[in-house]
């Protein structure tokens, strides 16, 4: 049997790489999901968009279980932020999550489009009406409920109970449930890596309506994320003490950093 021509990556490099496939799969699903796409729509007749949260909370939780091993599986700027404000990773190594969910999103997106072809349909979180008393709505929504996720986050993936075997499902069923819980208020994203790529990705099908919001989408997630971060470390005020930034990013993370 020939060998495959692999390049090996550091532990950095690779979980760079799975944060990226894994915000892409989770993009790609999603995307399908709100455009009616699966296989309750192949005869035409089936509207199955309201049960596009469950197809996100699944997936979402499948890749937390298949990823977490090597980067935490993230997948959310939110979450990054939340590990990063509890001092678990260093702000470099949160700004390359980051960027990898960023591209991870928008080429989600983009295979999205591929498949479904472009038009007004495509979705993207945003505040429908414009009007001030609608965007402080959604802002709320977004950020109370990226707060729960954070929250939910951080407890069983970075606290005494982390060396469980449930954690991928607690966070899977928490995105569901929220985005039931707002969907129709903020467009339940909680996410500003896809919020980006699918307003971009619909954006350059000539649809910019939705990238008017895109400051909604990282200011009330970062929000959010701040305020249960916060409440994590009132609660557990020695998770994080010895601090992040002596750790060597090419070093294999240590069991509460390869979580979350």
């Amino acid at each position: 049997m020939p060998k495959l021509p692999v390049v090996p990556l550091t532990p950095f490099q690779a979980k760079f790489l799975v944060e990226g496939i894994g915000t892409f799969v989770l993009a790609l699903t999603v995307f399908l999901a709100e455009v009616e796409c699966g296989a309750g729509a192949l005869n035409g007749t089936t509207k199955i968009r309201n049960l596009a949260p469950i197809a996100a909370g699944f997936i979402l939780a499948v890749m937390v279980f298949t990823f977490g091993y090597i980067s935490g599986g993230h997948f959310n700027p939110a979450v990054t932020l939340g590990i990063m404000f509890v001092n678990i990773i260093r702000i470099d190594q949160a700004l390359a999550y980051i960027i990898a969910q960023c591209i991870g999103a928008f080429m989600g997106a983009g295979f999205g489009v591929l498949l479904t072809g472009p038009g007004p349909q495509m979705p993207a979180p945003e505040v429908y009406r414009g009007l001030p008393e609608f965007i402080f709505r959604g802002f709320v929504g977004e950020a109370i409920f990226t707060g729960a996720l954070v929250t939910v986050v951080l407890h069983v993936a970075c606290s005494k109970q982390k060396d469980n075997h449930f954690y991928g499902f607690a966070v899977g069923m928490t995105v569901m449930a929220s985005a039931y819980a707002v969907g129709g208020v903020s467009g339940g994203c909680f996410n500003p890596a896809l919020a980006t790529g699918f307003q971009v990705v619909k954006c350059f099908a000539g649809y910019c309506t939705a990238l008017l919001n895109l400051w909604l989408y990282w200011g009330a997630p970062a929000a959010g994320a701040l305020g249960a971060s916060i409440a994590f470390k009132m609660v557990h005020p020695k998770i994080g003490q010895q601090g992040a930034a002596g750790a060597d990013k090419d070093e294999p993370a240590p069991r509460h950093e390869q979580l979350y």
